[in-house]
């Protein structure tokens, strides 16, 4: 690796007299598949290949806009019925209404920039997806184990039924849809796409801000919550770089909500789904800042610990990735 290129946080990037990008359908396919056959390209190499040719401030307002519009076409008809859905419905039209945003990826990466959706991150090792399975689990479980032991909450079995419980386990696969979409346009598209022409740290950054601004609205939020999020954002930003690719982040964006939401209890990101296989209650005093109240584990300042820990060590990690070649 060039220590230039490390130093500027352009890691990967072509050199002056290159395309910073393929310009012509089939260049990115063939410029993945190269890389991917190389012994010398690191996963962030091989990442960035996949980038396509649009600027990346429209690749900002794009990746935003696949979130934002694909929701609407679905919670603009689910709002009408609303009042007569319970929880539960009305979590699962949620989870729904982002089928639409990878339809909205799919369509703009084959016909306006003529490349596959696994150049956006999705073509590595799907393994992977059991690393991020396992961070989302290691976070909860940290979360509510302090949570309970500083005297903040109470978690009680739920008293569910096994339908339900089979129903808790099926929902995982709409969680999948959800988080796996919001990787693809946030982690996958925009990151990667802002990543290859400006350098890393300016995608790094840009994708944790905007994951940030699209949870801004969101009921319950505090600015604990939001610091939260842009760490989450930079976080899963650095596993995708250590990694190469989308899978783990994808991993773990699926069950954090899930497992946070229907087996602890917690809002998740300040929405509620109904039933859960635990409840959890807030203990008399208990502070917001800990619980992260009606927003969530996500919006607890144990949690951000968490997430300071795990960015140092993913930031250790991926250097290291860089300097293995």
């Amino acid at each position: 690796m060039n220590e230039r290129n490390f130093a500027s946080g352009r890691v990967g990037t072509p050199a002056p007299h290159q395309k910073a990008v393929p310009q012509r359908p089939g260049d990115t396919v063939r410029a993945v598949t190269s890389l991917r056959k190389s012994s010398l390209a690191t996963p962030t190499d091989r990442f960035l290949a996949g980038a396509g040719p649009t600027h990346p401030v429209l690749a900002v307002i794009l990746g935003a806009a696949f979130i934002a519009v694909g929701q609407m076409v679905v919670a603009l008809p689910v709002q009408l019925i609303a009042p007569h859905l319970s929880a539960t419905a009305s979590g699962i039209a949620l989870l729904c209404s982002f089928i639409p945003v990878w339809i909205l990826i799919w369509a703009w990466l084959r016909f306006a920039e003529h490349r596959p959706p696994r150049s956006i991150g999705l073509a590595g090792r799907r393994a992977d997806i059991l690393l991020g399975i396992g961070i989302a689990f290691l976070i909860l479980i940290v979360d509510a184990v302090a949570m309970a032991a500083c005297g903040q909450v109470r978690f009680h079995w739920s008293g569910m039924r096994p339908a339900a419980l089979a129903g808790v386990v099926g929902l995982l696969v709409l969680f999948a849809i959800q988080g796996s979409a919001e990787e693809a346009a946030i982690r996958g598209y925009l990151m990667q796409t802002v990543a290859a022409r400006w350098g890393v740290w300016a995608g790094l950054v840009a994708q944790a801000v905007i994951f940030a601004v699209l949870h801004g609205s969101n009921p319950g939020v505090t600015p604990v919550a939001l610091g939260n999020v842009a760490a989450f954002g930079v976080m899963l930003g650095l596993l995708v770089l250590w990694r190469g690719d989308l899978w783990a982040a994808m991993g773990f964006h699926a069950v954090w909500n899930w497992a946070q939401g229907l087996v602890l209890g917690f809002d998740v990101s300040g929405l509620g789904f109904g039933g859960s296989a635990l409840t959890q209650t807030p203990a008399a005093g208990s502070s917001v800042t800990l619980t992260g109240g009606s927003f969530g584990a996500e919006g607890s300042v144990i949690t951000l610990i968490v997430l300071v820990v795990l960015i140092v060590a993913l930031g250790w990690a991926w250097r290291r990735s860089l300097r293995a070649r």
